[in-house]
């Protein structure tokens, strides 16, 4: 009975509906649930993440491994994560694990000395017996700086040495490569040799020049010259046209590196400049050090050789390196390897873990993750530059420590100057133009052979800043085209910008 009256009830009210609207029945849609703003916000995010899934399915990442990880700094949850805790070579990505390291462990205001010491009186301008050259892991010790250090000599009344000069790389560890470089990578600037002591971050420019003729010697000069260093020429002039092609084998013999030079250049060349590593970077900077005494006037006919500093010397001169956040721009801007290894062994100073690739050691990087929150066992870093392909990380590891380091106010300012700023310097120079308008990025660029990572942070709008990590391995292609892949990402993040 109460059933059919509710019955009437609703046939009535939808007679006078029909009645009001001139016998048509209008159907109107549910009021949404959701707010305005926030369904806006989902649909943006999918959106993005349909882009980007796009994206990904270009060839040349067919057969690929990709890890990312997109987050809004405010947000309570990724915008983007696939495979976001796969373990990935991040190649120089690595760089960031260093950096975070080296800021927290040693400050943005660390700097480290190179002293000269010797016998604490002299007579006559006569300093009696060996004087010590000893380095504190200065990375950023130069041909300049080992002439400031002799000019100090000078000024206090030094004007001969009689003894040796020892070169002193104890401070550090001495094991000059990290664990899981490539063996047969050839003395280039990239991988030069650690040592606590280094000058010119241990290599020396050399040019080649093709001759007039073709079939006659090219000419090869180092722009040094040292007794520690010999050159051996065997590279010849070509027609022209011919692509350009330089070998370089570096061997050791009494204290000498001998570098050969092989291969040959087209006689319409320009003039190249490589630079090349040595194998002693203790010998070298010694020797370096001594033409800055004969610049200065003063006397030296020792021998350069390795040894400890006694204790009973006194300390007659002293050079201190720039500060830790210059060294760290430079490092990540340019990718500086060997800025980046030297730090590692500052940070590991008191572990001898960091040249091991054993799971159960850990190096003063990888003590930093830790403290940091990430669990032993679930990453590993095997070197500072990230040349070694130990290495392994996953993406939402590497923008959690950059958000961290973000949300540092004492550390924001020197981790952002230190990223390279993309289309404008470092390694993200040319990348990301977009017709001129430039994309606000600041990232860490990784690339080895068949690796490509990124990883930083893009600025939007309304004072938006997004966190992100790119990463993909095993790529078969050139990376030009999976580097298109990433700048086409991180445009579609800043077009629709969730």
């Amino acid at each position: 009975m109460f059933r059919n009256y509710l019955k009437i009830i609703f046939a009535a009210l939808l007679a006078l509906s029909l009645a009001g609207c001139g016998g048509q029945a209008v159907l109107k849609p549910e009021t949404a649930l959701i707010p305005a703003a926030l369904d806006s916000a989902a649909v943006k995010r999918a959106r993005l993440a349909q882009s980007i899934d796009s994206l990904l399915a270009d060839s040349s990442l067919a057969q690929a491994q990709c890890g990312l990880y997109l987050i809004e700094l405010s947000g309570s949850g990724p915008l983007y994560a696939r495979n976001q805790d796969q373990l990935l070579i991040p190649a120089s990505v690595n760089k960031i694990f260093t950096t975070a390291a080296a800021l927290y462990q040693l400050g943005p205001n660390r700097r480290f000395m190179t002293a000269v010491y010797g016998q604490p009186s002299w007579a006559g301008g006569k300093l009696k017996g060996d004087v010590c050259l000893k380095g504190f892991g200065d990375p950023l010790l130069s041909s300049e700086g080992l002439e400031a250090l002799a000019f100090r000599l000078k000024s206090r009344g030094i004007f001969q040495i009689t003894g040796d000069l020892i070169v002193d790389a104890s401070y550090l560890d001495t094991v000059k490569y990290g664990a899981g470089w490539m063996w047969d990578e050839g003395p280039h600037a990239y991988n030069a040799p650690v040592s606590a002591l280094s000058a010119n971050q241990n290599i020396f420019e050399v040019s080649f020049r093709p001759s007039s003729r073709i079939g006659r010697k090219a000419a090869v000069s180092a722009g040094i010259s040292l007794p520690c260093l010999m050159i051996q020429n065997q590279m010849v002039t070509s027609r022209p046209g011919i692509k350009r092609k330089i070998r370089a084998e570096r061997s050791h013999y009494q204290g000498t590196d001998i570098f050969t030079f092989s291969g040959h250049l087209p006689q319409d060349d320009s003039v190249q400049y490589n630079s090349f590593s040595v194998s002693q970077p203790d010998l070298f900077c010694g020797s370096l050090f001594v033409q800055a005494l004969q610049k200065q006037g003063i006397r030296f006919t020792g021998r350069i050789r390795s040894g400890a500093t006694p204790e009973s010397l006194a300390c007659l001169a002293l050079h201190d390196s720039p500060p830790l956040y210059a060294m760290i721009q430079k490092m990540n801007k340019e990718s500086d390897n060997f800025i980046a290894e030297m730090l590692f062994r500052q940070v590991s100073r008191d572990s001898f873990a960091f040249a091991s690739p054993e799971p159960d050691t850990f190096n003063g990087v990888e003590r930093n993750l830790h403290r940091m929150g990430f669990a032993p066992g679930s990453f590993k870093v095997a070197d500072g530059s990230g040349l070694s392909r130990y290495n392994l990380c996953y993406p939402r590891m590497a923008a959690e420590v950059l958000m961290t380091l973000y949300r540092d106010p004492l550390l924001q300012t020197e981790l952002l100057e230190s990223l390279p700023l993309a289309g404008v310097d470092g390694t993200l120079y040319k990348r990301m133009q977009n017709g001129g308008n430039k994309i606000r990025v600041r990232a860490k660029t990784g690339t080895m052979t068949g690796i490509s990572c990124l990883a930083g942070f893009a600025f939007g709008p309304e004072d938006k800043v997004y966190c992100f990590a790119i990463m993909f391995n095993n790529y078969p292609g050139k990376a030009v085209e999976v580097r298109r892949v990433q700048d086409a990402i991180l445009e579609r993040l800043l077009e629709i910008a969730p």
